[in-house]
């Protein structure tokens, strides 16, 4: 049995198809600061209200691999939940099943690489973290989405667990037993 079966108001059905609109703005607008500071690492371009690139240049190799995993994965999951909202909402649930399953699994994945990232950004800083406006911002920014992340990954397995009661029901009724083409393991 599934152990949620409603979040807020909505069914989880209604609640994934807000995660994946939520996951794929927040990346997006992740994606664009990324950028940003991957700008101001390769040019004399210099963030307002952050820290001066020189400040941080003997790190340069570290935050130029940050940005470009970062990015790399910002890319993946916004278009992956574009790709899933589309699933979800013209689809019935049998034929995005086996999508759905992965991605969970990189969207977990995705969320402890944002963490351990931004754990050593943050770290960096230090406790000059909360001295200039724009870096107080990304962590707040990066603190709220991996918040709820967190929570949307709990009611996309939810969710999963739905489909799969609902499938096994249906399975039931006809008389029919589990199909391993249906995102069983």
């Amino acid at each position: 049995m599934a152990f949620m079966h409603r979040f807020l108001c909505w069914n989880l059905k209604t609640a994934s198809m807000v995660c994946f609109i939520f996951v794929s703005i927040t990346s997006f607008f992740a994606l664009v600061m990324r950028l940003v500071d991957l700008l101001a690492i390769g040019t004399e371009f210099e963030i307002s209200q952050g820290f001066h690139t020189p400040w941080r240049s003997h790190q340069w190799r570290a935050f130029l691999a940050s940005d470009i995993v970062l990015t790399f994965d910002h890319v993946v999951i916004c278009f992956f939940s574009i790709f899933m909202l589309m699933q979800v909402t013209y689809r019935h649930f049998v034929m995005y099943m086996y999508w759905l399953r992965w991605y969970i699994i990189l969207f977990i994945i995705y969320i402890f690489i944002e963490f351990c990232f931004s754990v050593f950004e943050y770290s960096y800083y230090g406790m000059n973290t909360f001295r200039l406006a724009y870096v107080v911002w990304t962590w707040l920014y990066w603190l709220g989405r991996t918040l709820c992340n967190i929570l949307f990954a709990v009611i996309l397995i939810a969710r999963k667990q739905e489909i799969l009661e609902e499938t096994d029901r249906e399975l039931r009724f006809a008389g029919e037993k589990k199909r391993h083409g249906l995102g069983y393991r």
